[in-house]
């Protein structure tokens, strides 16, 4: 019986270790954000490119940078206190696109199978994707400019486009590794924009095509296939 009581008491936490994300949910910060572009208060997150990300969080002293309402809309928590912001948009050919980056916990394992997954939400804007990607890299990505970092990628989408505003949708995709990738970086790396637009009333200058989306609960674990990869509540 005692034997029993410890496996059951170690089981959930070696479920729990799966995730490879450190930081997944934006709850481990340094500070709490009152003004744009502070994405570096949660902790183990940076950016590759000069784009500054957003921070929210309910600790927030300012209504702009909370949660449930703020500047770029507001939205819930998926979980917990917090969630990130990034920018896509493009201006008569102006770009600026945003990223998040991590390190992992460990390096992958070459051959292995593994899931990604993590939960979006549009802000206020008048455009959507239909998907965002996942980077997977064996040094640190990192870009001096703001414009779109074109490179192979892996999609992460949920079969259409991502434009609901009113909750938070899964988007996931498979990776094999290659063996020794340290970092994860999330944004949108298709070389053609495929900014689709969602607010047809909208008096906003057409040409100004931009997509915001909330990020949250991000995890990367690994599976035997594809039927592995299934989206958690």
């Amino acid at each position: 019986m005692r034997i029993q009581c410890i496996l059951l008491f170690m089981f959930p936490a070696v479920l729990f270790s799966q995730n490879m994300v450190i930081n997944s949910d934006f709850e481990t910060k340094t500070g709490c954000p009152n003004s744009s572009g502070q994405f570096l208060l949660a902790e183990e997150w940076f950016s590759p490119n000069i784009g500054t990300p957003d921070y929210f969080n309910d600790c927030s002293s300012t209504l702009e940078y909370g949660t449930e309402y703020n500047a770029k809309g507001g939205q819930i928590p998926h979980s917990g206190h917090g969630y990130m912001g990034i920018l896509s948009e493009n201006l008569h050919n102006n770009e600026f696109f945003e990223y998040l980056e991590t390190h992992l916990k460990e390096p992958l394992k070459s051959d292995q199978q593994y899931c990604i997954q993590l939960y979006v939400s549009l802000g206020d804007c008048d455009f959507a994707l239909e998907e965002l990607a996942a980077v997977f890299s064996q040094s640190l990505l990192k870009v001096p400019q703001a414009k779109k970092i074109v490179i192979p990628y892996l999609p992460l989408t949920n079969g259409s486009v991502l434009s609901d505003t009113e909750k938070w949708m899964c988007i996931k995709g498979i990776y094999k590794a290659k063996g020794g990738e340290k970092f994860l970086t999330i944004g949108y790396f298709d070389k053609e924009d495929k900014f689709i637009k969602v607010r047809i009333n909208s008096k906003n200058d057409p040409t100004f095509q931009s997509a915001y989306y909330f990020i949250d609960d991000v995890s990367v674990e690994p599976v035997e296939d594809a039927s592995g990869c299934k989206c958690t509540p």
